[in-house]
């Protein structure tokens, strides 16, 4: 998994630039543990310590992080949605000419090995 960091100076602003399919990651990440170093310590821990046969969920504001025999899957809530539901999300925002349900980019999938690597260089990133 490429990737690069990026701290603007002007504005105080750090970001995360990831592939394509793996752009979600970078959202998550700002999203769920934002700027501070400190914040991705604990997620690191329980990702490190993760065995082959155990799995894990962790459930963030709008994202859920899983892990399953070293494969992670990190999906968008809306994803869980049933039919109805969708469509009656789908009905209020065709309401609104401003919103727009993106249904593209609302998962992606890497190895756990890959994640806990970037993980560990954004931590020490953002402890510069």
């Amino acid at each position: 998994m490429e990737y690069d960091f990026i701290y603007n100076r002007d504005t105080k602003h750090y970001s995360i630039h990831l592939a394509a399919e793996h752009a979600l990651l970078g959202q998550f990440l700002l999203d769920e543990f934002g700027d501070k170093a400190s914040a991705y310590q604990g997620i690191i821990n329980k990702l490190s310590e993760l065995k082959s046969y155990q799995t894990m969920q962790y459930q963030g504001k709008e994202y859920v992080l899983e892990v399953d025999n070293y494969e992670v899957t990190l999906s968008h809530n809306s994803l869980f949605y049933t039919e109805d539901e969708n469509a009656k999300q789908l009905e209020s925002l065709e309401n609104d000419d401003d919103l727009q349900l993106d249904e593209h980019n609302l998962t992606l999938q890497c190895g756990l090995e890959d994640l806990l690597l970037l993980l560990k260089a954004w931590q020490q990133f953002l402890s510069k």
